[in-house]
């Protein structure tokens, strides 16, 4: 769930496979993006009521028009322009189920935790570098380089220099 503004939340339905709007002062739940009850592989290059997500996890905002999410099942990361209301894919690869998004307003760049490790993605480049974790789990901690993950799940921006990490199965 991602807050957008004084009276909107975004909200993933991972098990509907579309992103729902919810309006606080209505208590109105919207779909925003996709059709609800239906996946499909029409992803990128489409208006947001045409896109076809299959099992969308994580959510962040810029704070001006852009949405991210995980279209997990795609393995794609997408951007959802709100000026537009246009899908685009940021980034993607195999095996990037993407579980949590953070926007990190000072680098322009998006947070990201996924599989077994935890990393950032450059939205211009659409270039993802891992900062923490490996791709085998793990359940070692130590420092940012050397700490291994069972499944990183949350994502929490502190400041600009805090980050603080769930790791679902390993109980911290």
């Amino acid at each position: 769930m991602v807050y957008i503004n004084s009276s909107t939340f975004v909200i993933n339905s991972w098990y509907k496979h579309c992103i729902e709007a919810f309006e606080v002062t209505t208590i109105d739940l919207n779909t925003y993006t996709g059709v609800c009850g239906m996946q499909g592989s029409q992803l990128t290059g489409y208006r947001i009521n045409d896109v076809r997500l299959l099992w969308p996890m994580g959510a962040a905002f810029d704070g001006s028009q852009m949405i991210y999410s995980s279209s997990s099942g795609h393995e794609k990361i997408i951007d959802i322009d709100m000026t537009s209301d246009m899908v685009y894919e940021v980034c993607g690869t195999s095996g990037m189920f993407a579980t949590s998004l953070v926007f990190n307003h000072s680098s322009q760049s998006l947070f990201v935790a996924l599989n077994h490790a935890v990393g950032r993605v450059e939205i211009s480049t659409s270039e993802f570098t891992v900062l923490s974790g490996s791709a085998t789990r793990g359940d070692s901690i130590g420092d940012l380089r050397t700490t291994d993950y069972s499944n990183p799940f949350g994502l929490l921006q502190v400041n600009a220099s805090k980050l603080l990490i769930s790791d679902r199965n390993n109980n911290r």
